[in-house]
């Protein structure tokens, strides 16, 4: 069922073509909603984040989701931002086992080069941890587990607001 109030306007957050889904963030604020390919009749090249976009908003029993999406500007050719770390899914990964060291291990103090140090770029690459996570999250859970941690960071100081 689409939600009344017709088309809603923002902007890409994040799209990844290889898994055919990712994020918009309405203009008027509030939680991302969750997009994927199957409701989109549009080049997914053009879902760049930044990129400008309409769409309607559908309530399903796992959360909110846009249809009828359509881009109405181009992402901006260099947002000062990062870009998206190369597709690391291909390479192994590492047995963690059980080393038998059960204590509690505190982060070292942040270097420079070490990642994200404000809440949008903590968010961006949340988002895509949680996503190469689990299939299984849905979007109402990871907008979720992701707006909780990024208020951890912020309230502690680790990363700028």
């Amino acid at each position: 069922m689409v939600s009344g109030g017709g088309p809603v306007s923002g902007t890409v957050v994040h799209y990844d073509p290889n898994r055919g889904f990712g994020f918009l963030a309405p203009e008027s604020g509030g939680a991302d909603v969750f997009v994927h390919i199957n409701d989109l009749d549009v080049d997914e090249s053009d879902l760049k984040p930044g990129a400008r976009v309409e769409f309607e908003i559908e309530d399903t029993d796992r959360g909110s989701k846009a249809v009828n999406v359509s881009v109405t500007g181009a992402a901006p050719a260099s947002s000062g931002g990062r870009e998206r770390r190369d597709d690391h899914r291909d390479r192994p990964q590492r047995d963690r086992g059980d080393r038998g060291d059960h204590r509690e291990r505190r982060p070292r103090p942040a270097r420079a080069g070490d990642g994200p140090t404000d809440a949008a770029g903590l968010s961006d690459e949340l988002t895509e941890l949680l996503l190469d996570a689990s299939g299984t999250l849905t979007a109402s859970q990871i907008i979720a587990i992701r707006r909780r941690v990024v208020d951890f960071a912020v309230a502690r100081g680790w990363v700028t607001d």
